[in-house]
């Protein structure tokens, strides 16, 4: 067998990145740390611009139509999966059927995800880009966060979904080196299907890291931008209770109600 250069530097910062900040999404899922919240979901939404890119324009086995996503495909490898002999088995360098199934569910997913969060966001926080919409007859409305919470769960179950079949391929599958390959590119192969990237994959690739990279840094020097801006005015009610302040603010804290607030 011959070890084969299978994903290209980009791929592998893809899903390195794609995986940190959808874990940093879930582990900032809470009120307190809204923000930081929607910032993750928005650079994943550029992670998954690129992605989409590099799907009809990069290299061989990261292309969707390099993806074997139909029935008689993913029959045929449901038969012979726990064969890990087969010479046919070979035929997917790339994705196998099962894995394209749940790589292509995972990017529909996560831009519903995405998408219902930021008109949740705006709708319920008036927080974002969707802000407008905290005036409109939807104020009142809990859909479409209840919308971003089923496919946030649903996005769970495919996550997992992947992690036991990088676990089943690494168990019944271990001469190929699937595993190794996330981290190193390289993957045993019966021939040399090494991929090369051009020069304008590679230009773009490092367009997209220097667009992540400076909105990243845009988020740390401007946390208070449109993205994730409020539309109500903050109110100072030290200020507007200025009698209470003087009078009564060495012991008590003024606190407004959930009425006003």
């Amino acid at each position: 067998m011959k070890k084969s250069y299978i994903w290209s530097l980009p791929t592998r910062v893809f899903h390195l990145l794609f995986a940190l900040f959808i874990l940093i999404a879930f582990l900032t899922d809470d009120d307190e740390f809204l923000r930081f919240h929607a910032i993750a979901g928005y650079s994943i939404l550029i992670l998954l611009i690129f992605r989409v890119y590099w799907g009809y324009f990069g290299p061989k086995y990261s292309l969707f139509k390099d993806f074997p996503a139909n029935k008689n495909e993913a029959k045929g490898f449901l038969k012979n999966i726990f064969n890990g002999s087969l010479k046919n088995e070979q035929k997917y360098i790339g994705h196998n059927p099962l894995a394209s199934y749940v790589m292509i569910a995972m990017l529909i997913v996560t831009f519903i995800v995405i998408v219902t969060g930021i008109l949740a966001y705006g709708i319920q926080d008036g927080k974002g880009v969707a802000s407008f919409l905290n005036d409109s007859f939807f104020k009142n409305m809990k859909l479409f966060k209840e919308i971003h919470e089923f496919f946030a769960n649903f996005l769970i179950f495919l996550i997992v979904a992947h992690l036991v079949g990088i676990a089943f391929d690494r168990l019944f599958h271990k001469k190929h080196e699937t595993l190794n390959s996330i981290a190193t590119g390289y993957k045993m192969t019966d021939e040399d299907e090494s991929i090369k990237l051009s020069i304008f994959q590679k230009i773009f690739a490092i367009v997209m890291f220097i667009a992540f990279l400076a909105f990243l840094i845009f988020n740390i020097y401007k946390p208070n931008n449109a993205l994730v801006a409020s539309k109500f005015e903050p109110i100072d009610y030290k200020t507007q209770n200025i009698s209470f302040v003087n009078e009564c603010g060495s012991c008590h804290t003024l606190y407004p109600t959930k009425f006003i607030a």
